[in-house]
């Protein structure tokens, strides 16, 4: 008897430490709430040395929720997003991975530190991958 109480003891005592260590090394990348936070986006096809297109984000970050502003800010023509200004952007995140939604595109992807993401969307069929670093053109 004095035995099974002892193992059920230990048992929940090791559940309880490994639970509290679980929560403890959780970890994210997102920046913190925030509203604002410019970003400098570039995207171009997968495997491709073309020049990318180019915008800039304006992001609120808000308890997983993303949403913001695109602007192009690309000179090269073709763009998906061409001579675009302050189109709507949303979508979430969660831990380091991020999802951006500008007009009907989903870009997904994950943050590295807080100030740079990258992943990738599909546009026209094919996919394309992007990277955002913080700030503004020419900082």
């Amino acid at each position: 008897m004095v035995r099974s109480v002892l193992s059920a003891g230990s048992l929940v005592a090791l559940l309880l430490a490994f639970s509290s260590n679980a929560l403890a090394v959780t970890t994210s990348n997102a920046p913190p709430n925030s509203k604002n936070v410019p970003y400098v986006m570039g995207f171009h096809p997968l495997n491709s040395s073309a020049h990318p297109y180019l915008g800039q984000l304006h992001l609120t970050f808000n308890d997983g929720v993303l949403s913001g502003t695109y602007t192009d800010l690309s000179i090269k023509p073709g763009s998906p997003f061409a001579n675009a200004h302050n189109i709507t952007v949303s979508g979430n995140y969660s831990g380091s991975h991020v999802a951006l939604i500008i007009r009907h595109i989903t870009f997904r992807g994950s943050f590295s530190s807080p100030s740079k993401m990258s992943g990738s969307g599909t546009i026209r069929g094919s996919i394309y991958t992007f990277e955002a670093h913080q700030g503004s053109p020419g900082s």
